[in-house]
């Protein structure tokens, strides 16, 4: 029991990092720009596509065609946000209606262009690490890695950047940081960009471990919102480690409870940590 224990916790934090890079995506695109995307799981969709496009059919090594699908999200995202979301910002209802809309115009165009039959790259990195009795798929480690490396790196350049501070200006008071110098547009437009340019990183590295289907990206846009609110919104380390948190108690509940509740333990974890600390558990008041 100890080692299934052991081997779920391991694979619930991989998997919870996947959560905590759209997290991270949410917590940069409300916090500094006040708009609210709740489609950033169909950007998600977008860069997985485009990875099993460029890697499968146009047989581009997968570490190569990585880089042009983040592109392709981002591009997206530009495209989305310069028709639609620019105009909701810090307007909750305007923007979560937007994203619907962009959820179904996404998903119908997905379908229409792949059909609902699930895809699957061939492996990119085959072979397990053993840490005692448990093995550990090399992919899967080497996504871990990377998600964290980009987490700690966002975190590193916005804490030590003249980029860094003027977004923060921005999401503390836009008109003085635009006295100031900051170009606020080029500003909410480079941080779309890269929050969307994040899923589809995500979904490149989903493309090399999941099956992909149309609707992936639901699922992953709402265990990211759960991941942000948990680690609290604003902290980029806490999108990290929340959605490592949580991936980690869907995995072990998953051991003692019915498989059929698992989006539900989270979810319940997720209440009982809210009602003690209401700005999530990295979060400031």
């Amino acid at each position: 029991m100890t080692q299934l224990v052991l081997g779920q916790v391991l694979n619930g934090a991989i998997i919870g990092a996947m959560y905590g890079i759209i997290a991270l995506g949410i917590t940069l695109t409300f916090g500094i720009t006040g708009i609210v995307n709740f489609a950033l799981g169909e950007f998600m969709m977008i860069g997985a596509y485009a990875t099993y496009a460029l890697a499968e059919r146009a047989h581009l090594p997968y570490a190569v065609a990585v880089v042009p699908a983040c592109f392709i999200a981002a591009a997206a995202g530009y495209l989305s946000n310069k028709a639609f979301f620019r105009f909701t910002r810090n307007n909750l209802v305007n923007g979560l209606l937007v994203s619907i809309g962009l959820i179904s115009i996404f998903e119908s165009a997905a379908l229409l262009l792949w059909t609902a039959t699930p895809l699957e790259m061939s492996y990119v990195l085959p072979g397990a690490i053993r840490l005692g009795d448990v093995g550990l798929p090399k992919m899967k480690l080497v996504v871990f890695g990377v998600i964290v490396v980009v987490i700690v790196g966002t975190y590193v350049a916005l804490a030590r950047t003249w980029l860094g501070r003027a977004a923060f200006a921005y999401a503390q008071n836009p008109e003085a940081a635009q006295l100031m110098g900051v170009h606020t547009p080029r500003l909410e437009t480079a941080v779309m960009l890269y929050s969307t340019g994040l899923a589809g990183l995500g979904g490149a590295l989903y493309a090399s471990l999941y099956s992909l289907e149309p609707a992936m990206g639901g699922v992953y846009v709402l265990k990211g919102m759960e991941a942000a609110i948990l680690g609290g919104i604003g902290s980029l380390m806490g999108s990290l480690w929340g959605g490592v948190i949580l991936g980690i108690i869907e995995a072990v509940g998953s051991i003692f409870l019915p498989t059929a509740f698992r989006d539900a333990y989270g979810l319940a974890v997720l209440v009982a940590i809210l009602l003690f600390r209401p700005s999530g558990l990295f979060g400031s008041e």
